[in-house]
């Protein structure tokens, strides 16, 4: 019953297909050294809420029932909102989407997706998963104090 409610809610600890091949672009685009703070803080996840009708996610690191903020993953850059990519996913014949990445304070903490989400996520947990087109643009240095 408390899985059941936790969907129903948006509530998870995993990241969907969808969200992982958005933030697997992005890494692939960092220095080596932030890419390792990114898979860290990736792996730190255990709070997905996703808004109604996919238009957000959000990503937390919760301890004792309440966010995380463990410095010694925090990226160098800790502006207050900062856009740091827009991933592009295009399947061939059937549209595009395209999700901007966010960090709040040196924590990635949002997927914001403008296009017809749904359908890309379900083609995404598809066995087999169709071939996505994807590019990311990297709008903001993750490195810079």
């Amino acid at each position: 019953m408390k899985n059941l409610l936790a969907k129903l809610l948006g509530r998870g600890s995993h990241l969907s297909e969808l969200e992982g091949l958005v933030l697997g672009c992005v890494r692939e685009r960092l220095d080596s050294s932030i890419a390792e703070l990114w898979d860290r803080q990736v792996q730190a996840i255990n709070k997905v809420q996703r808004l109604p009708e996919g238009v957000e996610v959000n990503f937390y690191r919760m301890k004792g029932g309440r966010p995380s903020f463990d410095e010694t993953l925090s990226f160098p850059n800790k502006t207050t909102e900062l856009l740091i990519a827009e991933v592009r996913a295009e399947l061939p014949d059937m549209g595009e989407l395209t999700a901007k990445v966010w960090c709040v304070k040196g924590f990635l903490f949002s997927i914001e997706y403008e296009g017809s989400v749904s359908y890309f996520e379900e083609a995404a947990g598809m066995d087999p998963a169709p071939t996505f087109n994807l590019s990311c643009e990297l709008t903001a240095d993750l490195a810079s104090a």
